[in-house]
């Protein structure tokens, strides 16, 4: 059996798919396996797949947004580990999602990460206790800065099956993801060194709104202060653009969150 299992999972955007597929040759003597999870694609996407080595395992069908795909290759996964490098996303080095892999594979960690590359800047992450204590500190910000992507993130598949992706949120579904198993205790380990590079334009860029709602979700399940709250609406407002809607943005958010 495979160490790791890297999951893909795609929609309607072959030209990214084949640019993560790129990627992996780099990782050519990882012990990995490739799973591909496609949302029902009509874009040539399937036809592709069926052109790819018999090792690669891949599946093809409606689903309930990407956390329902990252799900299901969770559950076909045969690696010990699990990382979801999703459609679009590249590694930034075999080297250092070796180091991780080793490192991850030595200890007792339920999860384990690094840094990641995203518009061109390296971004570094923080220890998950580190960002507990931004949010205590109403450093919203911070938190979201220093939080790993989860295209960074290597987890144990028997932790993802025991706590799956939670498919009521459909964008912050990685954040809650992390913050639920830190507070069922599980250890986490961080290694130094990108791991990947995070395409941008996902859905967190093109629904600012319901970004928000689920990031605030995630900050009030951590149990962010005041501080936080006044912070994060500032922040989403400023996102929002023109002054005359900015009442209505507000008034929604309030209405989703039950304030």
């Amino acid at each position: 059996m495979p160490k790791l299992t890297i999951v893909t999972v795609t929609f309607n955007d072959l030209a990214g798919l084949k640019l993560t597929r790129n990627s992996l040759g780099k990782a050519a003597d990882a012990d990995f396996e490739h799973v591909i999870i496609d949302g029902g694609s009509q874009d040539g996407t399937v036809e592709y797949l069926q052109g790819l080595p018999a090792d690669v395992r891949w599946m093809s069908e409606k689903d309930r947004g990407p956390y329902d795909a990252m799900n299901k290759g969770a559950a076909l996964a045969h690696g010990e580990w699990v990382m979801f490098l999703n459609s679009g996303d590249t590694l930034a080095s075999p080297e250092n999602l070796g180091k991780l892999l080793t490192a991850a594979d030595r200890s007792d960690a339920g999860l384990a990460y690094g840094d990641h590359y995203y518009k061109g800047r390296l971004r570094k992450a923080k220890s998950l206790e580190a960002l507990h204590a931004s949010l205590a500190a109403g450093d919203v910000k911070g938190w979201l800065r220093g939080h790993p992507c989860h295209q960074a993130v290597i987890a144990r598949r028997k932790l993802l099956l025991e706590a799956p992706f939670d498919l009521g949120f459909r964008i912050a579904a990685d954040f809650h993801w992390m913050e639920r198993v830190r507070q069922r205790g599980e250890s986490s380990l961080q290694v130094d060194g990108p791991i990947c590079v995070y395409q941008p334009g996902g859905l967190s860029s093109r629904s600012f709104l319901r970004c928000t709602i689920e990031w605030w979700k995630v900050v009030k399940l951590a149990g962010g202060g005041p501080v936080s709250h006044r912070s994060f609406f500032l922040r989403s407002l400023r996102r929002h653009g023109r002054r005359k809607c900015r009442a209505a943005l507000l008034k929604r958010i309030k209405e989703a969150l039950g304030l």
